[in-house]
């Protein structure tokens, strides 16, 4: 027994016992109670600080897929336009060509009809 409690009879002691027993077991459940609110704040910061940086990354990653469509459809764009000016190109050059055929065509003809002419010509008098 304790010098305090040397007076006390035994059942007077063990409701003392039983008294900061009960006592120490409040100031347990507080301190689990109050520890249980720091890790709930603690999870809850935490949730959210993981939140925001995946929130982050996947709006990183819209960006990057938005970038790269925008590069595939303006690189598409670009040959589609090449394309198109090089059928352009092309189709000119054909009927250039067509174009010239037809000149060399008719200044053979001509020279034809000029030599034709001149070989008749002494058989013409």
């Amino acid at each position: 027994m304790c010098k305090t409690h040397a007076n006390l009879d035994t059942l007077e002691y063990m409701c003392i016992l039983h008294i900061d027993d009960v006592a120490n077991r409040r100031k347990n459940v507080d301190t689990i109670k109050q520890t249980n609110r720091t890790v709930e704040r603690l999870a809850g910061t935490s949730g959210d600080s993981y939140k925001l940086v995946i929130d982050h990354f996947v709006a990183q990653q819209e960006r990057n897929v938005r970038f790269a469509q925008e590069l595939f459809d303006g690189v598409t764009r670009e040959i589609r336009h090449q394309a198109e000016s090089n059928r352009a190109l092309t189709q000119e050059l054909v009927e250039r060509a067509e174009k010239q055929r037809d000149a060399f065509r008719t200044l053979i003809g001509e020279s034809v009809d000029a030599y034709t002419d001149l070989l008749y010509a002494p058989l013409a008098y």
